[in-house]
This record gives C-alpha cells, sequence and structure tokens, in this order.
C-alpha cells in the first residue's frame, strides 16, 4: 500500500510540475524530496550546474514564488499533515520540517496558519 501511495504521490507531483522549464522541474523535484534538508539556492543550483542568480530568477518568473517561499510553503503544508495525522512532538514536526528550532517553527507556523501548532493540532481531535 505505501508502494502504491508513493507511486501515485509521485505521479500527481511530475504532472503538477509539466509546465515548468527542465531546471525548476528538478528544484522542485529536490526540494520535495526531503524537507528536512538544509536546502538553499545554492543547494539546487549547483547539481544542475547552474548560477544561483539564474536558477533563482527562472524559479520567480515560472512560479511566482521564490525559491525560499516555495520551501516555507511546502514545509508549512507537511508540517499541517504532520499535525493533524500523526502524535508527533511538535519538535518532532518541527525537525522533519527542516527547522531545528523549536521556537522558530512555531512562529513561521502561526504566521502561515494563524494557529500555533498546538492550537492547529487541537483543531483536528
Amino acid at each position: 500500500m505505501d508502494d502504491l501511495f508513493y507511486t501515485y504521490c509521485r505521479a500527481v507531483r511530475k504532472h503538477s510540475t509539466k509546465k515548468y522549464s527542465m531546471p525548476v522541474q528538478r528544484a522542485i523535484a529536490l526540494i520535495n524530496a526531503d524537507l528536512s534538508e538544509n536546502l538553499t539556492l545554492s543547494s539546487l543550483a549547483k547539481p544542475q550546474n547552474l548560477s544561483t542568480g539564474y536558477l533563482s530568477s527562472l524559479f520567480k518568473k515560472e512560479t511566482g514564488k521564490t525559491i525560499t517561499e516555495y520551501i516555507l510553503d511546502e514545509r508549512m503544508k507537511l508540517a499541517m499533515n504532520l499535525l493533524s495525522t500523526t502524535s508527533l512532538q511538535i519538535q518532532a514536526v518541527a525537525l522533519h520540517c527542516g527547522i531545528m528550532d523549536v521556537q522558530y517553527f512555531s512562529k513561521l507556523f502561526k504566521k502561515h496558519t494563524g494557529k500555533t501548532p498546538k492550537e492547529y493540532r487541537k483543531s483536528y481531535k
């Protein structure tokens, strides 16, 4: 069942990025591969042999978001999913989302959703 779910998610992600150029598609794939990683513009451009400036401007032009905004949005989506579907501690959720400081995570989460992680989780119980 896990394999089926994983294959389905990959197919949906691949289809949803078809409208982007290959460098942007690859950057999105690298981001989505592991949101807990230290994702930087350099870490996304270097494997593609692209300059950071070129990837940054191409990404913004095609997606309408900066790479930093995109990464944060994806991390917050993951956090919302983990908070609503698991009983992981908030600190563990933050780590899964690539944010080492739980207080900073809580601040970002509240700014993004309007609720603290604890309030958000309570709304799903």
